[in-house]
């Protein structure tokens, strides 16, 4: 049943007295951090496992509390990729609670594959735009299995213009409820109505009880939930239920940790990561870029404290990319203990949610590195964590002639002489090469090699391929 304004107005009055009434009953048994640092926060996608691993650091959860939408969990209940916020002792990195909440829950109305060779595309999920990239972990489907009506959870931060960037994506048999999280647009009690990224919302008939006022504004970041029987696809929903997120938060003196897209841009001293204001100094260490790398959309990671004015002073600010890399030619290597295989030079990181199949002849299924001998065909897909290249996906094949490699400019120390290292491994090129632009429009060597920086992203193909050390047959810029 949904309250009159009247009796909401007198909420906020009521949760203040409760706050009081508990927090006069001192501190005891509350969180704390190391040698007196206030307890921290690590927001971002789940790395791994085996504690919990956020923001490349390991952190102890056996002792942590641990909420999944709002109910009670076990750890087994979390996957990689999901968007976490994990408070604690962030410099002996053990953690108090952990928090996910699912970005949005509801049917696919739209599904775009861009490229699935390197795993992008566009979904809309309940009015949602869904990006997917090399990143996005898959649960139960994948791109290419994915179509209209399929029933997604979807977690990943949102981008600058409020598209969800997925690092997680599970297929749902049936939902119960539809849900989503975002920004309030389009506001309009009179009409209880507002907007989340391309949902129309109808709250008319909605509990609001949490919502002070009884009224989402403008500005407000609240969870929507409504029946799949309210839903008309593919932007209207009739809500069941209305309530406000806590945001991101953290006391003056907190180690602090976020990873996300930039957003709010207005120089490297103002920006928003995760909706939290960050800044930058000149006592910054910026890793693969500079301050002249940040803008708007910027993927980061970026360590610090929050300072008195509560910012995130930045201590570290790493850029990072999500464009896909790729190898394609044969096993040079396999580390069943370290659990990575090279191909192209390239030594990949293979984690349990690597996908792995076979499609050569001998068809051994489920693959497993175990499987893997030197001189197999495979095909590897994934991203780049920090330095370190990521399987997503690892598919092998029967015996090609050509070989295929992409990734970002590791080196430019040969350019002068039309070599240079792609993910560590020096390729070149020469006058019988194809050149090609971003918008494959035709370049000249000398242009090409002059457009290369540190990051730039280059495919390279050589067909028939010999060695890495012969010229290739098509150098192109890349840019996802």
């Amino acid at each position: 049943m949904r309250l009159t304004r009247q009796q909401c107005n007198l909420l906020p009055g009521l949760f203040a007295l409760l706050l009081l009434l508990v927090t006069s009953c001192g501190s005891g048994g509350g969180i704390s951090g190391s040698g007196g640092v206030p307890p921290g926060t690590s927001a971002g996608p789940i790395d791994g496992f085996g504690s919990v691993i956020v923001n490349g650091v390991h952190f102890n959860s056996s002792s942590a509390t641990i909420t999944k939408d709002g109910v009670a969990a076990p750890e087994s209940a979390l996957r990689v990729g999901m968007m976490i916020e994990l408070r604690g002792d962030i410099t002996a990195g053990v953690a108090s609670s952990i928090t996910y909440r699912a970005e949005v829950k509801g049917p696919a109305t739209s599904v775009s594959v861009t490229d699935a060779e390197l795993g992008t595309g566009v979904l809309v999920v309940l009015g949602q735009t869904v990006r997917v990239n090399a990143e996005t972990i898959f649960d139960g489907t994948s791109l290419s299995a994915l179509v209209q009506g399929d029933l997604l959870e979807v977690s990943g931060p949102r981008d600058a213009a409020g598209t969800v960037v997925a690092t997680f994506i599970e297929s749902k048999a049936t939902l119960d409820e539809y849900k989503v999280v975002g920004i309030v647009t389009n506001a309009n009690p009179g009409a209880d109505t507002l907007r989340i990224g391309g949902l129309d919302v109808d709250y008319s008939t909605a509990d609001t009880s949490d919502v002070p006022g009884g009224d989402p504004a403008n500005g407000d970041l609240i969870e929507v939930k409504g029946l799949p029987t309210d839903f008309n696809a593919p932007s209207n929903l009739i809500a069941s239920k209305i309530e406000p997120v806590t945001r991101l938060s953290g006391d003056a003196g907190a180690p602090l940790q976020l990873e996300g897209y930039i957003t709010d841009f207005v120089s490297p001293a103002n920006f928003r990561v995760l909706g939290f204001p960050v800044r930058t100094t000149g006592s910054t260490t910026f890793i693969n870029g500079t301050s002249a790398s940040l803008a708007n959309n910027v993927k980061v990671q970026v360590k610090g404290t929050v300072a008195g004015d509560g910012a995130l002073e930045a201590a570290t600010c790493e850029i990072q990319t999500t464009n896909a890399v790729r190898t394609e030619w044969e096993v040079e290597g396999v580390d069943t203990v370290g659990s990575t295989v090279t191909v192209l030079g390239v030594t990949w990181e293979v984690r349990p949610e690597t996908e792995m199949e076979d499609d050569s002849d001998a068809e051994v299924e489920p693959l497993g590195l175990s499987d893997l001998a030197l001189g197999d065909l495979l095909q590897v897909r994934g991203y780049m964590d920090g330095s370190t290249p990521v399987a997503v996906r690892l598919e092998r094949d029967d015996p090609q002639s050509d070989a295929r490699l992409r990734g970002p400019v590791t080196s430019l120390d040969d350019v002068a002489t039309f070599r240079v290292d792609i993910l560590g491994t020096t390729v070149r090129g020469d006058g019988f090469t194809d050149y090609r632009d971003v918008d494959d429009s035709p370049m000249t060597q000398q242009a090409f090699f002059d457009a290369l920086q540190l990051g730039t992203f280059v495919d390279v193909k050589w067909d028939p391929f010999t060695t890495t050390g012969a010229p290739a047959d098509e150098l192109s810029l890349e840019n996802d």
